[in-house]
């Protein structure tokens, strides 16, 4: 299983940063990290919306993301 941890914060000339580590079987810290990734997504499964209504997608929301990437909606599948 890949662990995801996410990272960011200021570089010590200002710049900000935002992005994420991966954790895979075999690396340093992997073992202590596992723990506390399963934990987290048991937490996070616990808190899912039960209200489908709270969860949609906003479409200027979503029309701005696909302009900004240079993506179109046909690139988008069903998951």
């Amino acid at each position: 299983m890949t662990i995801v941890r996410r990272v960011g914060g200021r570089t010590d000339d200002g710049g900000s940063f935002d992005g994420y580590e991966q954790f895979h079987p075999g690396d340093p810290g992997y073992d202590e990290l596992l723990a506390a990734a399963t934990a987290n997504r048991a937490e996070a499964d616990a808190d899912e919306v039960d209200d489908p209504a709270e969860s949609a997608i906003d479409p200027d929301t979503l029309a701005r993301i696909l302009r900004e990437t240079g993506l179109d909606a046909a690139d988008l599948d069903d998951r």
